[in-house]
Parts: structure tokens; sequence; C-alpha cells
């Protein structure tokens, strides 16, 4: 085979692709290709009008597209230089080894519309970082095509690609190759060759020093500002912009920006005059931390731009349709540098009138019908919000919102892609209300890329909206009612004090307000989900970032079932994006038995799913949990289905487990059960019937053997894995043996304890009296729950304080005690609408209607509970009617929190800040403990109160 062309070599002489025949693959334009349907050359349509037909070996092959462009005719040239995009997104680096050198080669020789094609084709690679050689093969094709042709639009096409190539070509490059031709071009006297000079001058700031720039060209750039053609002037006027930004500011205050400022005030030309206004603008900016030392800012600078403020405020308020294209072309330009200009002169303004003007004209431009202005004003927004959001944040109110719900396209797109940067700077302050709205709006959108947009810094606004405090609210929300005898110094005192510890147990998780606001968001995420299949891997990257900033509720009700839902509907890509993420949702629950019912589902409809790829997403979900959770959490959660899923039907199955096994195997060493299953399983592959199976199966097998332990590292990465699971985990101890004479349930009925209190049967769930409840009406029945679970009575000390208190505690709280919240693991009563003493049932063995239950009966759950759960009370503290009863399903009053009995163990409830039920399904325990974790403390119990969700498949839920 010849040489094949590439970077390598000498542009005249590199050898290129010879003629490899059908046999060798490649397409051999001399072949004809066949009929003139199916094979490359010109074919008229009768009507005489050309048209060529690439063969399928073209298209989808850089190698043979490129022969097309040596050997074929200028229509094939033309139909390939078309596909050029494509050829470039797919295959990049072929394309810029192979096809881009040919191009910079031959273009010399082809005619002008090829040149053309050529050159529009290039503008893809100008754009994105290219090997120095392609780069100098660019910048040299260009400066033959300038030399050859002094005029024309192949003479502009080409000479923008000189000037956008040249930051990527190397300094030396740059001195030896285009400075002595832009100092030619610069003294030439073709109108085309000055403009050219002052293109290439403002491109020239990258490769040459501040005095080489000062040395070469600042004659010469005062010199073409004052030429006699407009675009020449406006050229140069738009690149003085990166010259006096690059010039020392006592060069561009002293020699430039008189300059600049007289073109803005008296040039003819409305070009000219907006670009030498974009440059003063730009280049002072660039200078603004020497502002204070200069007068130039003070006489030039800010009287510049208060001016334009007023201009652009009249201009605005205005029908944009009826103005000149010049006053538009102005208006325009301004709103594209207002952002730069005002934080240029931000600590400039002498008063606030001058804010004043300053912040109207940009009112005026966000509600004007120029939509152009209006894109550009949600471009500035972050400059804005840095300039003005600390001191000034009242001035802003309502720009946000306005952009975000702009009629125009573009304008919400723009906001979006920056609406990070501006959440940055509003969240702390007056304005976060407002933004988490325009978020949601955004996120929200009815057009795709406005939410493609927004939802690519989603883990980032969680973030900022997790790590920033809202303004507090009053103190009349806040405290709460004061309790009887108390005063109202003393409610507020609580509620102060309850504020600090919610802010404590809440940091690092979105705040439960906030993730009310942002409930839209998460409940449209489906409309996100049936976007393009790369919306939807985005989507799932991002969940995958916040997924611990988003509160549990959320999670179990919006983000797993849509994980589930994506995984299964879209490609490989995204479903193992999505198996990623939902390992990090499963990390981000704090509550075991809701995390336990998302790991049984997942158990159950994928590891043993039906169809292959489910159980290869399984696997997928399963290596990534081994960078999340600790080795012991990964084998309580997946060694065992793993090991299972060795006996799979399908190769590919099996193949994909074995090499996950390498890595699982030295987990399971030390649990003698699992040990023996793997050391079987390794066995039976060993010997499967799919070779690769087998080969992949001893190479495992070995290399199990061979591991000799993990390293320091490793080893502290994971306990300090499993110490953050400790803190934030809802732990479920072993379950205690009943025994029938013990004392292990602490909620027995005893002498000093209130009378107020009723302990369940097993399974229920024991909850003291409420208020307005006296104790003997309490103590003398025995109620059963709507789950068939029969509560019996029991007491906590000094619970009987809260039967007469007519204020309800705040979810979580200790009866009695208004707005306190109860420690992480203390349980909350929910209420029902069933009357004290109305429900009916079995007792526990032995019990007598009337009479309290046996003691070890207090702590167990029953296994066979069903049945959804209750609604749960909406009581805030605040408003609670005197005497009134409001009970639970199991027949006893909520409000008061059962606290340990005799042995310490703790009467089966709902978790604080949980919503699960008492009665599970699952096995019984016999005592909860709650790790007081910070997170874990800050989700909003009250959230029960909403209707019961089950997910997909109903498993997760509620």
């Amino acid at each position: 085979m010849d040489q094949q062309p590439g970077p390598d070599g000498d542009g005249s002489g590199m050898d290129v692709y010879g003629a490899q025949g059908a046999e060798g693959g490649a397409y051999n334009p001399a072949d004809g290709g066949g009929d003139g349907a199916e094979g490359d050359g010109a074919v008229g349509d009768g009507s005489g009008v050309e048209f060529v037909v690439l063969n399928d070996d073209v298209l989808t092959s850089v190698a043979n597209a490129t022969l097309v462009l040596l050997d074929g005719s200028d229509m094939e040239r033309l139909a390939v230089l078309y596909q050029f995009p494509q050829f470039l997104e797919h295959c990049p680096s072929d394309t810029l080894g192979i096809m881009v050198p040919e191009i910079c080669r031959d273009a010399l020789q082809w005619k002008e519309d090829v040149q053309m094609a050529a050159a529009e084709a290039l503008y893809f690679v100008v754009n994105m970082r290219v090997p120095d050689a392609v780069a100098k093969r660019v910048v040299v094709a260009a400066l033959r095509i300038l030399q050859l042709s002094e005029s024309g639009d192949v003479f502009d096409a080409w000479g923008e690609i000189l000037s956008m190539m040249l930051p990527q070509v190397r300094r030396d490059d740059v001195v030896t190759l285009v400075v002595p031709a832009t100092a030619d071009r610069a003294a030439s006297g073709a109108v085309e060759s000055r403009r050219l000079a002052a293109r290439i001058i403002g491109a020239l700031h990258d490769a040459l020093t501040a005095d080489e720039l000062a040395r070469q060209f600042l004659a010469t750039a005062i010199t073409l500002s004052q030429d006699a053609d407009a675009s020449v002037r406006a050229m140069i006027a738009q690149s003085l912009a990166s010259v006096a930004s690059k010039l020392p500011l006592s060069v561009s205050e002293t020699q430039l920006w008189p300059r600049l400022d007289t073109m803005v005030a008296s040039d003819p030309n409305a070009r000219v005059r907006a670009a030498a206004l974009c440059a003063l603008a730009r280049s002072a900016e660039a200078h603004k931390e020497s502002a204070g030392s200069s007068t130039s800012y003070g006489t030039i600078i800010t009287p510049l731009f208060l001016r334009e403020c007023t201009h652009a405020s009249a201009v605005a308020a205005t029908d944009l349709r009826t103005v000149s294209d010049d006053v538009y072309l102005r208006l325009e330009c301004f709103a594209e540098v207002y952002g730069v200009f005002l934080a240029a002169v931000d600590s400039l303004l002498p008063d606030e009138d001058s804010w004043t003007v300053a912040l109207n004209a940009l009112r005026r431009m966000v509600m004007c019908n120029g939509p152009t202005v209006r894109h550009w004003c949600a471009f500035n927004m972050p400059a804005v919000a840095l300039a003005a959001a600390a001191a000034r944040p009242e001035r802003l109110r309502g720009i946000v919102q306005l952009l975000a719900t702009d009629t125009d396209v573009e304008t919400r797109a723009t906001l979006a892609a920056g609406v990070h940067e501006t959440a940055r700077l509003l969240a702390p302050g007056p304005l976060r209300d407002e933004l988490l709205d325009a978020i949601a709006e955004l996120m929200t959108d009815q057009n795709p890329q406005v939410r493609t947009n927004a939802l690519r810094h989603f883990a980032t606004l969680l973030k900022l909206l997790a790590d920033t405090e809202p303004t507090p609210p009053d103190s009349a929300s806040a405290g709460g009612a004061a309790a009887p005898g108390a005063s109202p110094g003393q409610a507020g005192a609580g509620a102060a004090a309850n504020g600090k510890e919610r802010k404590g147990k809440t940091k690092g998780i979105v705040n439960t307000a906030v993730a009310r606001q942002l409930a839209p968001i998460f409940e449209s995420l489906e409309l996100m989900s049936q976007d393009s299949w790369r919306t939807q891997e985005l989507l799932a990257v991002q969940l995958k970032l916040g997924a611990h900033l988003v509160p549990q509720d959320t999670l179990c009700e919006h983000v797993a079932p849509l994980l589930f839902q994506m995984a299964r509907e879209s490609t490989y890509l995204v479903r193992k994006a999505c198996m990623e993420a939902l390992v990090a949702v499963m990390r981000a629950i704090p509550d075991t038995r809701r995390r336990e019912h998302i790991v049984k589902h997942f158990r159950i409809e994928w590891a043993r799913g039906k169809v292959y790829w489910t159980r290869l997403a399984y696997i997928d979900g399963a290596a990534a949990a081994l960078t999340v959770f600790s080795r012991s959490a990964f084998v309580s959660m997946f060694a065992g289905e793993l090991l299972r899923m060795t006996r799979d039907a399908v190769p590919n199955v099996r193949l994909r487990l074995v090499r996950l096994l390498v890595d699982v195997g030295p987990l399971v060493r030390s649990e003698p059960k699992l040990a023996a299953a793997l050391d079987g399983a390794l066995a039976a592959l060993s010997v499967d019937s799919d070779a690769e199976v087998a080969a992949e199966s001893r190479e495992a097998s070995r290399r199990i053997a061979a591991f000799r332990g993990w390293t320091k590292r490793q080893n502290a990465v994971d306990r300090s894995r499993a110490a953050a699971e400790a803190a934030f985990f809802i732990q479920k101890p072993p379950r205690r043996k009943k025994t029938p004479s013990g004392g292990a349930a602490g909620g027995a009925a005893a002498s000093g304890t209130s009378a107020g209190g009723a302990t369940g049967a097993s399974g229920a769930v024991g909850r003291p009296a409420a208020t307005g409840v006296t104790g003997a009406r309490a103590a003398g029945q025995a109620s059963k729950s709507s789950n068939g679970v029969t509560p019996g009575v029991t007491a906590a000390a000094g619970a009987a304080t809260a039967a007469g208190s007519a204020g309800n505690a705040a979810p979580g709280g200790t009866p009695g005690v208004p707005n306190a919240t109860a420690a992480t693991g203390a349980f909350v009563s929910m209420a029902s609408e069933a009357p004290a003493g109305e429900a009916k049932g079995p007792l526990p063995p032995g019990a007598q209607p009337g009479a309290t239950a046996p003691p070890q009966w207090t702590s167990d759950t029953a296994a066979g509970a069903t049945g959804p759960p209750p609604p749960q009370s909406h009581s805030t503290g605040q408003g609670a009617l005197p005497g009134a009863a409001a009970t639970t399903p199991n027949g006893v009053p909520p409000g008061v929190a059962v606290t340990p009995g005799p042995t310490g163990a703790l009467a089966k409830a709902p978790l604080a800040g949980s919503s699960v039920p008492a009665a599970t399904d699952g096995p019984r325990t016999g005592e909860v403990t709650a790790a007081a974790n910070a997170s874990v403390a800050g989700v909003d119990s009250r959230a029960e109160a909403r209707p019961r969700r089950g997910g997909l498949c109903g498993c997760f839920g509620r």
C-alpha cells in the first residue's frame, strides 16, 4: 500500500493515497462506481442542474473521501466538502490528520467556488483545538491563497480563517510568517489589504508581548484608525479592543482611548462608532484593577457609560420597529457590552443617581421589543449580578424572572446557560425566591434547548441552594404559639434555638422550603426524560452529582422512578448513566427501610429480569456501587445476588459478571458462606460452555488467589465510607429475642409512670396519650390500629405533663413544649380520624379487654402487618384547639413522644424526619436506633401527608 497522507511530510511534495483497488476496500474514482445513479460523478436531471451522489464507501470513510478530493471532479469535491462537518464530528482524529492537510495542500489549485467551500469547511476547524502541525498548515494555505487572490469573497473568507487560527500557531511561526506579511499589507494601497492587516493586528496579542505589539503595530493601528475607508476604520476599532487590553494602561489611556472616544463621538459611520464603543468597554474592564490610579476612568470611561445608559433608556422605551438601523445598531452594541462596561465602572459611579441611571437602562432594555437586545441582557446577567447583587440587590428585582419567561427562545437559552453564575451571586440575598422561580421556569421550559442548558448546571444549582441560607422568616411564622404559662419572649427564644438546630441539621441538604419550591422541577423531570438520549444521559449524570443534596422524599417519589424508567426505555449509555445515578440515590437515602425497598426492586426487576440487558444493567450498577459504598455495605446489598447470577443462561451476562468478580471476590472472603459460594461459582464457570467465560473465570480465580490485601490508602477510604454511612444511615440493630417473662420491652405500665400511654401488641406503635385525653380513659381501653395491630397501654415518665396542653408539639417535638424538635430517632405520632377506643381487633396472647399488654410485646413489630400508612398530622404548634383529642389509627392520640422504658428499648414507631410507617412487612426488630446525622434530621416529617406514591411498581414509595 502506498504511503497515506498525514500531517508529517512536506506540504508540496507529500505522498498521497495510491490506488488500492476494490479488493483493498478503498474507493477509486477511476472505477466510475457503476451506473450514474450509484457512482460518484456529475449527473444531469434534464433541466440543466447537476448533482452528485456519493457512494456509501465514500460517505463512511475519511480516507476514501480524501481520495475524492485528490482525484475527483469539482462537483465531487464540493459534495465531499459539504459533508466535512459530519466527518469532523464522527471521525475528528482522521479528519484532522488526513483530510485537512490535503485540503490545505491542494486548495491553492482549485477553482474559486471550491476554495470558498474549503474555507467554509475549515470554519469548523479553527474553533477547536488542533495539533500545531495542522494549525501551521492552515495558516500557510491561507497566506498562499491570499497572495494569489487580492480581493473578493475568497480573499475575505481565507483572511478570516487566518486571523482565527493565529492563536493556535506557535510564536516562532507567527513572527516569521505572519508579522512581516501584516506590515506589508498595512502599507498597501488596496483597501482589502489594509482591512486584512487591521484584522490580523487584533489577532496578534497572544503571540506577541506588549512591548513587541507596541513597537511594531501601535503607530500602524493609530494610522489605520484614521483611514479614509470606513471598513478599515471599523476593523481596526474592533481589533483595538484586544490591543488596548494587552498594552499597559499608561499607553492605552494616553494614545488609544482618546482616539476611540473621538471615533465614538464624531465618526460619520455607525459601524465605526459601535465598534469603538465596544473596544472602549472591553479594554476598560481589562484594566479595572488600576482604575483608582487612572484619571481617564473619570474623564472618559464613566461619563461615556452614563451617556450611553441615558441614550439606551430613551431608545428602548420606544417601539424599536420604528427606529433607524443606525440607532438600533448602537443600542444593540451597547447591550452587548453593558455587563463589562458596568463591571469596569461599578466602583466609580459617584452616587445613587448614577446607579439609578445605569440599572434603569438595563430594565428598559430587558422590557424592550428588540429580541437581540434582550438576548444580550441575558448574556450579561452574571456580570450585572456581580456588580449589584451585594449592595443593591433590590434594584435587580424582577429582571431575572422577566428574562426567564421571555418570548424569545434564544434569550431564555442564554440565561439558562449562565444561570448557575447568577444563582451563586443572588441565592444568599433577598432575591432567592425569585431566583428559584426563574430556575423552575427554565428547567420546565417547553423548548428542549432551554431545558438542556439549565440541566447542565442542575447539580451546581442544588449545591448553591444547599450551601446558602434563605431569608429567615418572621418571628411569628417561625416561633409558633407559646406554651401555656410561657412568655412571648420564651417562645421567641425557643424558636431561635430551634432555628439554629435546624440550620445545623440541614447543612449540605436542600432546605425543605426550597425543596417545595423546586418540587415542580422534580415532578417535571419526566418531560426531560423524553428528550434526546444525550439529554437523558446528561440528566442522569446531573442527578448522580446532586443526589446527596436532594431530600429523600423527592429521591424516592420522583428521582428513583425516573431513573428506572429512562434505563428501561433508552440506549445503553443512558442505561449505564442511570445505574450510576441510582447507586448515588441509594447512598443518599438515610432511611434504611426506604432504601431497602429500592434495593429490593432493583434486585427483583433487574437482577432477575426476563431480558438479559436488565441483568447486565444490574451488574453495571453493582460496579458503580463498589466506588460509592463501603465494603461491608456493598456485600450486604449486592454480593449475594451477584453470586446467584453466575448461573445466568446468557453468556454475555456471565462474562460481564466474571470480570466484576475480580473486584468482588476479595470482599466476600471474610464471609464463610459467600466465600464458599464464590469458590463454587468460579469452579463451575471455569468449565463453562462458553470458551471466553471459562478463560475469564480461570483468570479471575488466579487474580483473587493472588490478592494480598488492600493498601493503606484503600483501607483509609473504606473506613471513611463506613464511618460516613454509620453517621448517615438510620440503623436497624438485630432483633432482640422475646422471652415470656422478660422485661426487655420498656413500655409496660409501672408505678410512677403516667397512665396516658398505650402499648401495642407485636408491631403496634406505642403512643402516650395526647393533649386533652385523660389518663384513666386511655388506660382502661385497648384499641386496634387500621393495620390490625392491637396496642396496649404504656406510659413514659413525665409524659402526663403533656396531657392537658392546649398546643400540639412540632413534628418530632417534645409534647407540651412548643416548637421543640425531637432528636434523631425520636418518635412522631401520626394523626387519624378514628376516635380513641373505637378500633377493634385481636388482642395480644393472654390479654383481656381493658388490660395492659404484656411488656414483652412492646418493642416488636408485627411481621404480617399490612395496609397503607395513615396520613400524618399537619399540626405545626399554632392554633391547636384546647382539649381536642386527635387520635392515631391505633386509637392513641398523637403529640406525645415515647421515651425508653426500664430496659432502654423503644416502642416501634416512625422515625423523626421519616415517612415510613411503623408497621412493615419486614422482619421484626427489638429496637430502632437512629444516627444523629444532620441531613437525616433535616427532612420534614410533615411530608407524609402527601398522597402515597409507589413509583413505577409501587414497591419503594411510602
